[in-house]
């Protein structure tokens, strides 16, 4: 009997968990396109109220830069899992929910949305809620899986080109989506069902891909702390290692821009008096942004390091909000700039937030990491609510001078954090 090559068998899941890990992240952009919470999502809300602070709420539950719902679990999730050798079999049960949400909104959607208007608007948000909590259940597990399954001079390329690919999909689905809200035969609300059933077919092909990834073991603390230690276990984490408090702070400024994500499509059909149909092309013009940037990210992440992509995400996510101001009516072409800056900013915030923080977490304390950091970002999570309160009784333009401040904070305190590439990797709580 031939003896098994531990190299060989190393490398052979390298390769399988890359490409599962693509197979998943194309697939799950492609979904994710179809019922965005920055386009997609405000535009039906926009069928039941003209309340931009039901809307900010909608993207407060679920938004490109963190749901409330997301950052709930993540802390006692954590607490479980820094004893538990796999992470996997927790991993799939919240994905398999997650899926199975985009297909029950497909259906109350259909059942509801003109028979009871109310009831389909309850069901959305109630789903929504449903989706992002188990998100926050599958993040500490997803992470860590990640970071025991590839090489950290890897993984910029393995999520940039995830982003790549999926952001490919995602800009045939864009130009899918303009298809079917502008065509005259699908009318409202099948033309959204038509979007959340695909959203629901993408999504769990994606799954399955990641439902297949091969989990490494690794060393685990050998008995759990109760949660009342964990905690005091996690401030202490936060109060020594400053650099780790220093990288949540430029995450929070930086996420200043989830105050206006949500409305720059309202604000390109109400103010800048954009067809419905070209709601497709922004959606297209977002992915491309964020497929074009991942050339740059990719290559930033593994080759520069990550304090690089952090700092020139946070610069464009600075740039979109003046462009939002600059525009006027009539000017298409800056609207679909203006999409495809928000996919620059959204995919580099990405990548570069979640590689520098696989670099400097410890292994043994990387869920404690992951799930303190997901859990502070309940300040981000909350941006978009308050971004339609400040729509709703001031304007506009107030909202996008609030988002610039914030971003420009945020920029300009990045210019402090460490390079883990150069610092020997994690941080002073090692």
């Amino acid at each position: 009997m031939s003896e098994v090559n531990p190299g060989a068998e190393k490398r052979d899941n390298l390769r399988w968990n890359f490409a599962m890990g693509l197979i998943h992240g194309i697939f799950f952009s492609g979904g994710q396109a179809f019922g965005s919470p920055n386009t997609i999502m405000p535009v039906f809300l926009s069928h039941f109220t003209s309340s931009k602070t039901l809307v900010g709420l909608s993207s407060t539950l679920r938004g490109s830069l963190g749901g409330i719902g997301s950052v709930l679990p993540q802390l006692f999730i954590a607490n479980k899992l820094e004893h538990t050798r796999f992470k996997k079999p927790l991993l799939k049960l919240a994905i398999t929910v997650r899926a199975v949400c985009w297909g029950l909104l497909a259906l109350t959607t259909f059942l509801f949305a003109e028979s009871s208007p109310a009831l389909a608007v309850f069901f959305l948000f109630f789903l929504i809620l449903v989706f992002t909590f188990m998100g926050g259940v599958a993040t500490v597990p997803f992470y860590d899986i990640w970071a025991k399954a590839l090489p950290a001079t890897v993984r910029g390329r393995f999520f940039g080109h995830r982003q790549l690919w999926g952001g490919t999909l995602a800009i045939g689905a864009g130009l899918l989506v303009k298809a079917i809200l502008g065509s005259e035969t699908i009318a409202f609300p099948n033309n959204f069902v038509l979007l959340f059933l695909a959203a629901f077919a993408l999504i769990s092909v994606s799954y399955l891909g990641l439902g297949s990834v091969r989990e490494p073991e690794e060393k685990v603390y050998e008995k759990g702390l109760p949660f009342a230690e964990y905690l005091k276990k996690a401030f202490r984490i936060i109060r020594q290692d400053h650099n780790y408090r220093t990288f949540i702070a430029v995450q929070i400024l930086a996420g200043g821009g989830a105050l206006a994500l949500p409305f720059y499509v309202l604000y390109s059909k109400d103010v800048l008096r954009i067809e419905l149909a070209t709601v497709g092309l922004l959606v297209s013009a977002q992915m491309l942004g964020g497929v074009l940037s991942n050339l740059l990210w990719a290559r930033l992440s593994d080759f520069t390091g990550n304090k690089k992509v952090i700092q020139i995400s946070t610069l464009t996510g600075v740039l979109v909000p003046i462009l939002a101001l600059v525009a006027r009516p009539g000017q298409t072409f800056l609207c679909i700039l203006l999409f495809a800056l928000i996919g620059f900013f959204v995919s580099g915030r990405l990548l570069g937030n979640t590689n520098y923080l696989l670099d400097i977490a410890p292994a043994k304390d990387r869920p404690t990491y992951i799930s303190v950091r997901g859990t502070l970002m309940f300040l981000v999570s909350l941006f978009p609510l308050l971004g339609g309160v400040i729509v709703q009784h001031l304007s506009y333009p107030v909202l996008f001078a609030v988002t610039f401040v914030l971003t420009t904070g945020g920029f300009f305190l990045s210019f402090r954090l460490k390079e883990p590439r150069k610092t020997g990797g994690h941080g002073e709580a090692e």
